[in-house]
């Protein structure tokens, strides 16, 4: 949909430039351009189309909602990783309408998976579950203090490249004079 509203609004574009009485030059590059990008992006969108196998070609379109994808494949998955995938690393707008069911599948896996301690469930995955989410008291402090260091960490880390970035434009600066 981007492509066709890319393709849709060059013309358009042009024409409100022309409008403001600029360069005629410009214009006229401009339309030229314009004349030959878009029928050839189209027929190597046409050639690339009809060279993929045809079993492939329904992965590039789609009427689903990203909202109704994340959704199904939250529902439909019976993989932790890919569950957490369709959930935490996508806009919470994505999941709200599945929240509860999300919020129960948490509640019922954290303990075994602070005990297994799967390759997904990494920093940004913990940071992306409330801590409200976790089901034990012990757990919840545990992570709330987690969240906290990373947090605390990063502002350092922050802080220290901010400080080795001056310390470059100063050095740096020095060898100038």
């Amino acid at each position: 949909f981007g492509f066709v509203l890319t393709m849709a609004g060059l013309p358009v574009a042009i024409t409100i430039y022309a409008k403001q009485g600029e360069v005629d030059r410009v214009l006229s590059l401009a339309w030229l351009l314009l004349y030959i990008l878009i029928p050839s992006t189209l027929v190597m969108f046409g050639v690339f189309f009809i060279n993929i196998d045809k079993k492939y070609r329904h992965t590039f379109y789609s009427t689903e909602r990203g909202k109704n994808l994340t959704e199904r494949n939250f529902k439909e998955s019976s993989e932790d990783s890919t569950k957490a995938t369709y959930t935490f690393q996508m806009s919470r707008h994505h999941w709200s309408s599945i929240e509860e069911e999300v919020r129960s599948w948490v509640e019922s896996n954290w303990s075994r998976w602070e005990e297994e301690k799967p390759k997904w469930l990494d920093e940004n995955i913990k940071a992306r579950i409330p801590v409200e989410w976790i089901p034990t008291k012990e757990a919840r402090i545990e992570e709330k203090e987690r969240k906290k260091s990373v947090r605390k960490q990063s502002v350092v880390q922050i802080m220290i490249g901010d400080q080795q970035k001056i310390g470059q434009t100063t050095s740096e600066g020095n060898r100038d004079m």
